[in-house]
């Protein structure tokens, strides 16, 4: 094979990252491919071009024999050089030449089966949304015909079956056991087992249940997951977030709201029109969240009708939360694995993982999560864009006479989200009748008033209502004739793709549509802000001079998947619409305030450091590792990761500037900052780890599972010196010794002694492990860390000294430290705080451990084991922030408890 197939053939996209995970175990890179991209870097810190050796091809040939998906890590891995350097700087002169797939012979069969399929699916999922009564788990058949149609309208396209040249086939991915792996180790074994795991958890145990069942589950998929980092990230998401998710009950006043909105939805059966009991016409915030929560209930069976409280519907209602939390963290894995390793992607994705900001706001139904996971995915895709050579083809997947790839996908996302909503319009035209003719014609009528409450005291009188604007040529009908055009130019523009860069640009574009959806404007402007300052940054014009970035084809995609609804919200409701969500929630938000705090730039500067806890310690070493790139570059992949980290820089600064500049502010707006910063932090903590070995090592990864542990009996043992580490006054305490029971049931010293030298037993033995299994030459990056990694460190303490004491302490004035988290996510911040939660001890046992183990990082020889430690404070944080802290708080900020009472 020519070093230039091999090098296409070693680039994989995106997509294709979901397919083809990483060999190596989660913070080892224990693979050649993943370490070979650890490599690069050392060669662009010693100044060498980074060209490969002969040993070193011949040990990738190798690898890629035994290990199908070394090819994933792409443009990371130093041997993709002369095609990388190609991609950073924009204009592909030697660029590998693309693997062309092989027709397949002329036949009909396809548009024939893929025609009925899609047919079927289609009209099927159109006759429930005209049904004149609803059907039972009506979102859930929807989707599962709305599959059914997309699968056959990517028959009838002909791309199911386009030739099996240069196809990867799916045996000789990760989704099978390798080489010397047990069979159940399979993620296509161990995968079932987990599902079969959460069926009979779930039907025995019920939903009390089912946090243990989920654990269970989970645990299935630790065995391949360890060896299959991309896996790893989702199993850390669902680890962290998943189990407990809907264990309390939604949280007032937002949760409750927006809630209630989406149970209208389904109880009116009118997915335009949206209604909120107390205010009549809710028109404050776009769609996307009613949405997602009203399939999510309606696939899983809550009863949403007037007066019905049924038992557990938060688990619904979060559920779609916590899927685009996960899609954020795998988006941002995907484009930091493919540019730099799988190490790094997996570290960087953890780190955002267990940000405060980013977990609590995983775990609330509000608005914010929709339009920062949607921009995260988006910005994600626009960073493999623009470090993508311009006609590098798309890796292709194959199973039997089946072909797939990144193609497929696009098409099938902007299908399930396009398709919907354009038959939705058209059944507002159109009712399937129960009796008589079959279908009934008419002009759009919708209901006023919330659905089995009419006459209710408190509640408008229901009547049905015409459109603000009735004519022929606004009626839904003709709406979606429009938007049908529309998807049927992207579906034209779209049949041929096959080129990287291409296909991630109208993913960038679609998830900016999403984002739409989700939050208004600022849905697709921010990333377009970052895109352009990118351009500018980087002086990469040839991306927009010669249609790179798809501008055109873009802004069809953003209108054709995002705009549908608003459309249809202004021709029904006219200008109060517009004069509400786009006059009063959007320009006044901006520019007069409309509730919430005011301040200046400090205000988010303050909240970031509660929202980045702990990682804020290393935010100093993440912005030397920002800066590292421009003082030496010497090696092809060294610009695709600068414009990488440039991208990323802009986001961050882009954010922070918007947000801060707005008049009205809520702790919560500086979100979209966050997940930027977390992987500018995630990059700088992969550096401190050492370089991992070229082959999987069970020493190392039991060196890392300890060093992961060594922190809680640290943390137990800190925090009982202060009190009792659950921080609940039970009942039956005398109120005159509430205020101080917590502190007065501290540990003795003895207690507390033991507990910590546990902690430094384990550490030590992390180290010694470590030790055996660390590579015996130097490690080049070290003239990175000579100056970034010394200033970093010495920062990290008191600035982490400084945070932890704030969330710690208490004063007379508010808020009092443990009151600092909560209002990353709530409204009111005045509200009291209830008189038997004290968490300090607690608190304050993360903030001194979490200074001491950063303390022991600047310790040359004791940096890898430390920075593995410190990543376990973090993820034991971010455990006992949503199980226990927000659990505990549930009832104060929520009314399940009083409602089950009464």
């Amino acid at each position: 094979m020519s070093d230039e197939k091999r090098n296409d053939d070693e680039d994989l996209d995106a997509e294709e990252e979901a397919v083809e995970e990483g060999t190596g175990p989660e913070l080892e890179a224990g693979s050649e491919a993943d370490s070979a991209p650890e490599d690069s870097q050392d060669d662009d810190s010693e100044g060498d071009e980074g060209e490969p050796s002969e040993d070193d091809e011949a040990k990738a040939d190798a690898s890629r024999d035994a290990e199908p998906d070394a090819a994933e890590t792409d443009a990371a891995v130093s041997k993709d050089t002369e095609s990388n350097d190609a991609e950073s700087k924009g204009a592909v002169s030697k660029a590998a030449p693309p693997v062309k797939a092989t027709a397949a012979p002329a036949s009909r069969t396809h548009l024939i089966r893929g025609g009925v399929l899609t047919f079927v699916g289609f009209f099927a999922s159109f006759l429930m949304m005209a049904n004149e009564s609803q059907v039972s788990h009506g979102p859930l058949w929807g989707m599962l015909t709305m599959l059914l149609g997309t699968a056959g309208l990517l028959d009838l396209l002909g791309l199911w079956h386009d030739g099996a040249a240069g196809r990867t086939e799916l045996r000789e991915t990760a989704l099978f056991a390798r080489e010397g792996e047990a069979p159940w180790t399979s993620p296509l074994i161990a995968a079932p087992v987990a599902l079969a795991v959460l069926a009979i958890g779930a039907a025995v145990g019920g939903y009390d249940g089912l946090p243990i069942t989920i654990v269970a589950a989970l645990a299935c998929l630790l065995p391949a997951a360890l060896t299959r980092p991309g896996l790893m990230v989702l199993l850390v998401a669902g680890g962290l977030y998943l189990p407990f998710l809907g264990v309390y009950g939604l949280w007032d006043p937002w949760e409750t709201h927006y809630g209630e909105v989406a149970r209208e939805i389904l109880a009116r059966d009118d997915w335009i029109s949206l209604w909120w009991a107390q205010e009549d016409w809710f028109w404050s915030k776009p769609i996307l969240i009613f949405w997602s929560e009203a399939l999510s209930m309606g696939a899983l069976g809550v009863d949403f009708h007037a007066d019905a409280n049924p038992a557990h519907p938060e688990w619904a209602i979060r559920l779609p939360h916590f899927i685009l939390a996960t899609g954020a963290l795998y988006a941002i894995y995907a484009l930091v694995s493919q540019r730099f390793s799988k190490r790094a992607g997996l570290v960087t994705a953890t780190v955002v993982a267990t940000l405060p900001h980013f977990f609590f706001l995983a775990h609330q139904a509000i608005t914010d999560m929709p339009f920062v996971s949607n921009m995260t995915m988006a910005i994600a895709m626009l960073g493999l864009a623009v470090t993508a050579a311009p006609d590098r083809e798309v890796k292709r997947f194959g199973i039997g006479p089946v072909t797939f790839s990144l193609r497929h996908l696009v098409i099938g996302l902007i299908t399930v989200v396009v398709v919907p909503q354009i038959l939705y319009l058209l059944s507002r035209n159109v009712t399937w009748m129960d009796t008589g003719a079959p279908f009934g014609w008419h002009g759009d009528m919708f209901m006023s008033g919330s659905a089995g409450n009419n006459g209710i005291p408190g509640n408008s009188p229901v009547h049905d209502v015409e459109p603000a604007f009735a004519a022929v040529g606004a009626q839904p009908v003709v709406q979606a004739l429009i938007w049908l055009l529309g998807y049927l130019g992207l579906l034209w523009l779209l049949r041929k793709e096959t080129r990287s860069q291409s296909l991630y640009m109208f993913a960038f574009y679609f998830f900016c549509g999403l984002a739409f959806m989700a939050k208004g404007i600022p849905g697709f402007a921010l990333p377009g802000l970052v895109a352009l300052f990118f351009l500018i940054g980087t002086r990469r014009w040839d991306l927009l001079l010669e249609g790179k970035l798809r501008v055109g084809a873009g802004i069809l995609t953003v209108l054709t998947v995002g705009m549908p609804w608003y459309v249809a919200m202004y021709i029904r409701h006219g200008q109060p619409f517009t004069d509400r969500l786009l006059i009063h929630d959007h320009i006044n938000r901006l520019t007069a305030g409309v509730h919430g705090d005011t301040g200046s730039i400090e205000y988010f500067i303050e909240q970031m450091g509660y929202g980045l806890f702990p990682w804020i310690a290393l935010a100093p070493l993440a912005l030397a590792a920002w800066l590292a790139p421009w003082r030496r570059q010497t090696a092809p992949d060294d610009e695709a990761r600068r414009q990488v980290l440039i991208l990323v820089a802009l986001w961050l600064a882009s954010a922070f500037t918007l947000f801060s500049a707005m008049t009205t502010k809520f702790h919560h707006y500086i979100f979209p900052a966050v997940p930027p910063a977390g992987i500018l932090v995630g990059l700088a903590v992969d550096r401190l780890l050492s370089r991992a070995p070229k082959k999987t090592d069970w020493r190392r990864i039991g060196a890392t599972a300890l060093a992961l542990v060594a922190p809680l009996p640290a943390i137990a043992g800190v925090g009982g010196m202060w009190g009792d580490l659950h921080g609940v006054v039970p009942e039956g305490v005398d109120e005159a010794a509430v205020e101080g029971w917590v502190s007065a049931q501290a540990w003795s010293t003895g207690q507390s002694v033991f507990a910590i030298l546990i902690a430094g037993l384990l550490l030590a033995g992390a180290w010694r492990l470590m030790q055996r299994t660390s590579p015996k030459t130097a490690d080049p990056r070290d003239v990175w860390a000579k100056g970034a990694v010394t200033t970093g460190l010495l920062v990290a303490p008191p600035v982490l000294a400084l945070v932890g004491r704030d969330l710690s302490w208490v004063t007379d004035a508010r808020p009092q430290g443990y009151e600092r988290l909560i209002h990353l996510f709530v409204y009111n911040y005045g509200r009291p705080w209830p008189e038997y939660l004290d968490f300090r001890p607690a608190l304050t046992g993360f903030a001194v451990v979490a200074v001491c183990v950063v303390l022991i990082a600047a310790i040359k020889p004791l940096r890898d084991v430390a920075t593995r430690a410190f990543l376990g404070v973090a993820l034991l944080f971010a455990v006992w922030a949503l199980d226990v802290y927000m659990i505990e708080l549930s009832p104060h900020w929520g009314q399940r408890e009083q409602v089950q009472r009464y």
